[in-house]
């Protein structure tokens, strides 16, 4: 008896140990939408960065298209140049070696003619000869470029196809809410000390910001996300920052905590996914995610991989 009745006390013991408690559906939902909303931020982010790369490498493949007519014009009128030279000289009969002999006035002027057809003949093949080169290597580049074009097109496909797949996830967990504040953002009326510099006014700008509506790849004037607002806020202080948080991150002088002060930038989570602005008094103001506005939240709403300072006068 006493042996079964210990053994029904450990047994309740055991199901009332910590750890052992029922899973909580709603903490479990909300851990998942918590780690689907960082896994498309991320998604997003590089997102950013490879429509970024895809631009550059536009603008340098239009450049080097534009190099190639240019080019070729410069030798057709080097070649226009040298056989209308040539054509003057075989008028005049300088080219015949016989006539050449014969009309010049001594052996002196007859070797001139000859060095002045040597002439012809050699910037003629080194015009040729420099557009073959100068035309192959914009070959080779414009090949490269194309490749690394189709590439980065690919990329921004397959990291599209990514986003669309993870939005409808969180739809199917019942988020897709729009225009709300997020959890923790706060309203009691703070406004940050605008000082008169470039982190002043970067400052500014993204207080000007709050209540807009986050949108994916934005940045201004009326939506932004976390990357498209610190960009623009810094752009307004006339400092260029790349359309991503990771890059910024890479971009920016890193400072220690303490070294904070307005204007400056705080970085959240392993893989750098997202970035806000700090104002002051222990506060960020960042594009949460989608369905969400800019918003005011204390410095720990979430972990911080680390913090730097734009580069400015």
């Amino acid at each position: 008896m006493r042996s079964a009745a210990s053994l029904v006390v450990a047994g309740l013991i055991v199901l009332a140990a910590p750890g052992t408690a029922y899973a909580d559906p709603a903490a479990d939902r909300q851990r998942l939408l918590a780690n689907t909303w960082q896994e498309l931020e991320g998604v997003i982010e590089r997102y950013n960065a490879v429509r970024d790369d895809l631009r550059a490498t536009d603008a340098r493949l239009d450049q080097v298209n534009s190099r190639v007519d240019p080019l070729q014009a410069q030798v057709d009128a080097a070649q226009r140049e040298t056989d209308e030279t040539a054509a003057a000289l075989y008028r005049s009969g300088a080219v015949q070696s016989t006539a050449v002999l014969i009309s010049a006035g001594s052996p002196e002027s007859w070797m001139d003619q000859l060095s002045m057809l040597d002439q012809i003949s050699r910037r003629r093949v080194g015009a040729l000869r420099a557009f073959k080169t100068a035309q192959n290597a914009l070959k080779k580049e414009r090949s490269e470029l194309s490749g690394l074009q189709q590439q980065q097109r690919a990329q921004r496909a397959e990291l599209g196809q990514r986003k669309t797949a993870i939005e409808a996830q969180l739809r199917r967990l019942g988020d897709g809410r729009t225009a709300r504040t997020p959890a923790g953002a706060l309203h009691d009326g703070f406004v940050p000390v605008f000082t008169d510099d470039a982190a002043g006014r970067a400052v500014r700008f993204a207080y000007s910001q709050l209540g807009k509506v986050y949108q994916w790849g934005a940045d201004g004037p009326n939506s932004f996300d976390c990357s498209g607002l610190t960009m623009a806020a810094w752009k307004a202080a006339g400092v260029v920052l790349p359309h991503n948080a990771a890059r910024q991150k890479q971009t920016v002088r890193p400072i220690t905590r303490s070294e904070l002060r307005p204007g400056d930038l705080v970085f959240y989570y392993r893989n750098v996914s997202h970035v806000g602005i700090y104002i002051g008094e222990g506060r960020v103001i960042e594009a949460p995610r989608a369905g969400e506005r800019i918003s005011m939240r204390l410095l720990d709403y979430a972990p911080i991989v680390g913090y730097g300072r734009p580069e400015h006068s």
